[in-house]
């Protein structure tokens, strides 16, 4: 079999794992009702103070994350939604993470032929969209990442005051081949190559504020047009007075 077909069903087969244990998270936030209906792993509240709540997308996490001496791969596939409460709206969201990838390629001592390899790739997109048609797309891959490298999506200036949903996929594949060589005195040895690939600490932050309902406004109109007319009525009865 080869690499194309190793990584491929490899990540097949992880995604159909997950999915068939799939619970769905369910977060009640200040501002919105946030739902996961696919997470395998619980998604979890972080903070939620001050217009802005940080969900970490720990089910995201645990299917972004491998190491393997042969062939490996896993996929990740949600659709969130955030109900957003009466009285608030969205105004922006940040969502960031950080790809850590490791590359270890096993190489025979004293500059012996046959060195292993070891490579690993990866990508992350994500899809947002909210009312009168507005929507956001953004995206980040890696290749052969040996260390850190860190991402943020963001949107603001956004008034959505009814519903925030979400597209959030990803997927990645590592593949590692050892290192075989012979001595002179005709021993063949071998060694693994390693590589490994995950997202650390995915959050996803909403941002809202309280608007006034129009239930609201109408009162305040109300209140200002009788305080005009008190104001006008007082008036009428000093100059009355005044003129008596």
């Amino acid at each position: 079999m080869n690499l194309f077909k190793l990584q491929m069903s490899a990540a097949a087969l992880a995604f159909v794992s997950a999915t068939a244990s799939a619970a769905p998270t369910v977060i009640e936030a200040t501002g919105f009702t946030f739902t996961n209906p696919d997470s395998a792993v619980a998604d979890v509240l972080v903070s939620d103070v001050d217009g802005a709540t940080t969900i970490r997308f720990s089910d995201f996490a645990s299917s972004m994350a491998g190491t393997t001496s042969d062939a490996d791969g896993n996929a990740y596939s949600a659709d969130m939604t955030f109900a957003v409460r009466s009285g608030y709206q969205v105004t922006g969201y940040s969502f960031s993470g950080t790809f850590v990838g490791t590359l270890d390629t096993a190489v025979p001592p004293d500059g012996l032929a046959g060195a292993g390899t070891a490579s690993n790739r990866a990508s992350v997109s994500l899809f947002a969209s909210g009312a009168n048609d507005w929507n956001g797309s953004h995206s980040r891959s890696v290749n052969k990442l040996n260390g850190n490298e860190s991402f943020v999506f963001s949107a603001a200036n956004l008034t959505l005051r009814d519903m925030l949903t979400m597209s959030l996929n990803s997927s990645m594949t590592m593949f590692a081949s050892p290192a075989v060589w012979t001595t002179p005195d005709g021993v063949v040895h071998r060694q693994d190559s390693w590589a490994g690939l995950s997202v650390l600490n995915p959050t996803l932050t909403v941002y809202t504020t309280a608007v006034p309902e129009p239930e609201t406004y109408a009162m305040l109109a109300l209140g200002l047009a009788v305080i005009g007319l008190t104001r006008r009525t007082r008036r009428r009865l000093q100059d009355s007075v005044a003129q008596a």
